[in-house]
């Protein structure tokens, strides 16, 4: 296997799949708030609209934003400050006096390595919240899951997918791109490191909603 495979297996099994337990205990709890909240402003009994709510929360706003969150602030923060230690160590110059580029070695298995996990975490957490959702209004409301599964099946459409698929790539994008910026913008001294990391997180948090509120109207106007 090549370094920079290593180097790409590395950042997935880091921002992906240690991140898992995070994202399944938050997907339940908030197809659980959804559910709760649902039913209690439209009734236990109504399956339409709480199956209804549930796909577009979820689908649309909730399961992107909250996946990125999470690889926010597990992983972010590490690249951020893993690199910028890496180039005030001159780790990053002893690289490239071995002919080793930084941007295939270093940038490139991070920013794929965040995007990839941002699809593919993003998934899990629908089915993680919709499942665990409807489970829960199953037992609060004595109406069968297959009710609640035909609710959710008649309302689902290939768009809605498509505006997640679109937001959780370009939420890792943007997340792996400024916190690789970030770590490397760092110039002489260690001190630099945690604020590098704080501007990281606070930088990609910002992106993050403007970047949804930018495709949210974008998608608005196509409609």
């Amino acid at each position: 296997m090549s370094p920079v495979k290593e180097v790409l297996l590395r950042q997935i099994y880091f921002t992906g799949i240690q991140a898992v337990v995070a994202v399944t205990i938050s997907g339940l709890l908030i197809g659980f708030v959804i559910v709760l909240q649902t039913a209690s402003i439209a009734g236990a009994g109504s399956s339409n609209m709480i199956g209804k709510i549930l796909l577009w929360l979820v689908l649309k706003e909730i399961a992107p934003f909250f996946t990125g969150l999470i690889i926010l602030t597990r992983s972010g923060s590490a690249i951020a400050t893993e690199l910028a230690t890496m180039k005030l160590g001159r780790e990053i110059e002893y690289l490239e006096a071995m002919g080793i580029k930084p941007e295939v070695y270093l940038i490139k298995p991070r920013l794929y390595g965040i995007m990839c996990s941002a699809i593919v975490l993003s998934v899990y957490f629908q089915l993680t919240a919709i499942f665990g959702g409807i489970f829960l209004a199953t037992l609060i409301s004595g109406i069968s899951f297959s009710d609640y599964g035909d609710a959710i099946v008649s309302q689902f459409s290939f768009k809605e997918v498509v505006i997640s698929f679109i937001k959780s790539f370009v939420f890792g994008f943007a997340i792996s791109l400024i916190c690789i910026w970030q770590g490397l913008s760092v110039v002489k001294s260690p001190t630099e490191v945690p604020q590098i990391a704080t501007k990281a997180v606070t930088g990609s948090l910002f992106s993050l909603f403007l970047i949804d509120v930018i495709m949210d109207f974008i998608a608005k106007i196509i409609e």
